[in-house]
């Protein structure tokens, strides 16, 4: 009860710094969240038993460019807690609190942000879902931009039949249902990891904080 309070009068007593915090949170989980899903949905595409819009190399060539800036983005967070834990703690000596319960406050309060950032990405995915869609039909075209010689239709026979443009929005080899359900696979995940690299970063900053104290016993 006392770590609640601790986190709730922090919140109180910086609460433009604590909305800048959900708010980096939040394009965080959209960042990972996204490119996560890009990869499902050009997994479904690339499954689709109407056409084949892409060969096997093209397919490997665009999960390679989704799972690279990916990989980018979750190393960037885990980057980003370490510094935003630093600089707590060096904010911190000005206070009589100790140090690992400030720790412990601040990954709760970091935690709380990421429920507040996963709330207002489920409802702007809710209410506005055409907007975000084009978002990521914008990262979509950026992947298909990489492949070279990749033409605008394919037909549904080879060499006749019906033209499926390769830049033809989401929406249309995808329903509203799947994009749903991807999104919210794909959210999960990135509060899994980021919640990840939360208790890590406590975890760290705890470690070292036991070791400090140790050598000045000594």
């Amino acid at each position: 009860m006392e770590l609640i309070s601790t986190t709730l009068s922090t919140i109180k007593q910086h609460r433009i710094q604590f909305s800048i915090s959900w708010a980096i949170y939040l394009v965080v989980l959209f960042i990972l969240t996204s490119l996560d899903m890009l990869k499902l949905v050009l997994k479904q595409v690339a499954s689709s038993n109407q056409i084949q819009l892409f060969t096997s190399k093209e397919t490997e060539q665009l999960q390679k460019y989704f799972f690279d800036r990916l990989s980018i983005s979750a190393v960037g967070c885990f980057i980003l807690l370490l510094i935003f834990f630093g600089v707590r703690i060096h904010q911190q000596k000005k206070r009589t609190v100790p140090t690992k319960q400030f720790i412990y406050s601040t990954g709760l309060e970091c935690f709380l942000s990421i429920l507040i950032a996963s709330i207002c990405l489920i409802l702007f995915f809710t209410v506005f879902e055409p907007v975000y869609e084009s978002i990521l039909q914008f990262f979509y075209r950026q992947g298909l931009s990489q492949l070279k010689e990749l033409p605008n239709f394919v037909l549904s026979n080879g060499t006749s039949g019906i033209a499926y443009s390769l830049h033809s929005p989401l929406s249309s080899e995808l329903s509203s249902t799947t994009l749903l359900d991807l999104f919210l696979g794909s959210l999960v995940k990135a509060i899994f990891y980021i919640s990840l690299c939360l208790c890590l970063s406590t975890i760290i900053f705890c470690l070292l904080d036991s070791l400090k104290k140790s050598r000045n016993v000594h």
